[in-house]
């Protein structure tokens, strides 16, 4: 399951958030491509543990589309996709609706 959102920032300025975010929720970085857009990071909440793989796409002059896939523990899938990107949102000050794809 994959969630996909666009934004009106840039691919450095989106990862950059995205390292805010991973310190802020005590996160541990698994990988980091940056030419590839691609940030896999794990968060351990409750005795549970899932990972949270985002992948950054340019489609434009300052405007990336961001999809997020979660993998391990979570029962809700769809809800931690939308938890993530409403953080997102909070810090990038907005953007399109989000798309969950059945993969």
């Amino acid at each position: 399951m994959e969630g996909k959102k666009t934004y009106p920032k840039s691919k450095s300025y989106i990862l950059n958030t995205l390292y805010d975010i991973i310190e802020l929720r005590s996160g541990e970085m698994i990988l980091c491509d940056t030419l590839q857009g691609k940030l896999l990071y794990q968060v351990t909440m409750y005795d549970y543990v899932w990972q949270l793989l985002f992948g950054i796409t340019e489609i434009g002059i300052g405007k990336c589309e961001v999809g997020i896939q979660v993998v391990g523990e979570r029962q809700d899938k769809a809800k931690e996709i939308r938890r993530e990107f409403a953080l997102l949102d909070m810090m990038l000050e907005g953007g399109a609706d989000v798309r969950i794809v059945e993969s």
